[in-house]
């Protein structure tokens, strides 16, 4: 069912919905069951029905959640999945296929989808790149607040320049960082809250909406820590720390 709008809700570790007045987009839904879950998936129908796009920004199951696609496709089944180029092999046949890389654009009819790189690792023993745009991240402009989600990543000057002229309002980015003991067991890292707030004061936006910081066991950041380092850098940024399946509408 289509709402007012711009709303977004957050699904827990990196996956939201977006709805505006016509569309509903998922970005990175993750609702499989998995032993290191440390809360519940999100409830299904709320997040199943009328979807017209699905975002997905790289292939860990955390992101690319296949069982999840494969149910969402019997519930909506016009709806059309987006994925890097790279990626897109694992994902066929699932739903209407469309890979994208950095630098492209496509029209999600009011709105618009950027893509833009990110800066991570599938093994932490390949170290952290872009991937040839095998990891990316979204701009969506054109209902409301622009808005970026960064998928997992690092930071490094390639996202700033990429995200230099984006306009972006709203940062969804990571906050749970990376260290030598979770790379060891192969996790791949991401931007801390310090990193997180940097990046979003350099690329001009106004909000920072955490993620990744609930759902894995032994992979976790404290709620807070996002607010705290906004005070320690003096940065003028509101930020956002959205309840599971709550939604937000945005003024």
């Amino acid at each position: 069912m289509k709402v007012n709008g711009p709303r977004l809700t957050w699904l827990g570790q990196a996956g939201f919905l977006l709805e505006t007045a016509n569309r509903r987009l998922l970005i990175d839904p993750w609702l499989s069951p998995h032993e290191a879950r440390l809360l519940d998936p999100a409830a299904f129908e709320p997040v199943s029905e009328a979807i017209d796009w699905v975002l997905v920004t790289h292939e860990h199951e955390d992101h690319l959640d296949l069982p999840f696609l494969r149910r969402l496709a019997q519930r909506s089944p016009s709806a059309h999945l987006i994925v890097p180029a790279p990626a897109a092999a694992l994902a066929q046949g699932v739903l209407p296929l469309t890979p994208l890389s950095p630098g492209e654009r496509l029209d999600l009819d009011e709105l618009e989808l950027r893509v833009v790189p990110a800066w991570h690792a599938v093994n932490t023993a390949d170290g952290y790149s872009d991937g040839d745009g095998r990891f990316v991240g979204y701009v969506i402009a054109g209902a409301g607040p622009t808005v970026y989600h960064a998928g997992d990543t690092i930071p490094d000057p390639g996202l700033e320049a990429a995200l230099r002229d984006q306009a972006v309002d709203v940062a969804l980015l990571p906050v749970n960082g990376r260290d030598a003991e979770r790379e060891a067991r192969n996790i791949a890292g991401n931007l801390n809250a310090r990193e997180a707030v940097e990046l979003a004061s350099a690329i001009g936006a106004h909000t920072l909406v955490p993620y990744h910081w609930d759902a894995v066991a032994g992979n976790t950041a404290g709620a807070g820590e996002t607010a705290d380092a906004v005070a320690d850098l003096g940065a003028g940024l509101h930020v956002l720390v959205l309840a599971h399946e709550i939604p937000y509408t945005f003024a």
